[in-house]
């Protein structure tokens, strides 16, 4: 089994309350904590160095630890939370892509609007210049008219005026 410690245990070798150590222990990540045969809960290795690290303190005084051991569980312990952190990391990276995905979709969205609207003002645009092209014929058909309209006036008033 490993070097394991109760929390009545840890409270009194880092001198704190059995209250504030069970609330400590509780918070700890469940690989830290474990049942012993009488079901007593009670914190193995691992957690035994995270808490030295939480607390600055040795728990281990009077049980000798190579500096090997020791430097290669703190090792082990900090790989595992640089894990957690590139999980953590990761899992945003997977949000910030999906972030990304909708954007481009919103974006491909808006393309095809612009797209729609500038059929729109090409169209407008088309009827504008056929109006005014229209306006245009319609104005010098009403300029002959207005000149045959005085050219029937004029050879009216003449063919009065001599009899024709």
């Amino acid at each position: 089994m490993g070097i394991e410690k109760t929390v009545s245990e840890l409270a009194e070798i880092l001198g704190v309350s059995r209250q504030a150590m069970n609330n400590r222990v509780k918070s700890l990540p469940e690989e830290y904590v474990e049942k012993n045969d009488k079901g007593v809960t009670v914190v193995n290795r691992a957690g035994l160095v995270k808490l030295e690290e939480i607390y600055k303190t040795t728990i281990f005084e009077d049980e000798p630890v190579s500096d090997e051991v020791r430097q290669r569980e703190i090792l082990e312990i900090r790989i595992d939370e640089k894990n957690d952190e590139i999980i953590r990391l990761y899992d945003q990276i997977l949000a910030k892509d999906k972030q990304i995905a909708e954007k481009d979709e919103q974006l491909r969205i808006k393309d095809v609007q612009i797209a729609e609207k500038d059929k729109q003002l090409d169209q407008q645009q088309q009827l504008t210049l056929k109006a005014m092209a229209d306006k245009d014929v319609l104005k010098l058909e009403l300029e002959e008219a207005k000149a045959h309209v005085e050219e029937v006036k004029a050879k009216g008033f003449f063919a009065r005026l001599f009899g024709k």
